[in-house]
């Protein structure tokens, strides 16, 4: 049995989506930090770690990171 069990039928059960889904949509595309991530959700921020390590969204995390960056960086090269 996953140690967060609990956790991840209540989310599938009240998003209708699978729980990897679900920490990516708010931790990725909302790009929300685990703290405001487990807020949200109603869980524990220990437990969206685990997701986020369990389904290795720490790449996906960082490379929107970098992209945020190299945006900004641009923009500001720009207007100067």
């Amino acid at each position: 049995m996953h140690p967060y069990q609990e956790y991840i039928e209540k989310l599938e059960n009240e998003h209708n989506k699978q729980i990897e889904e679900i920490i990516h949509d708010y931790y990725i595309v909302q790009d929300e930090g685990p703290s405001v991530t487990a807020r949200e959700l109603d869980i524990p921020r220990k437990a969206v770690l685990h997701f986020v390590y369990e389904y290795n969204l720490r790449p996906l995390k960082h490379q929107n990171i970098k992209k945020k960056v190299a945006i900004t960086y641009n923009n500001l090269r720009a207007a100067q």
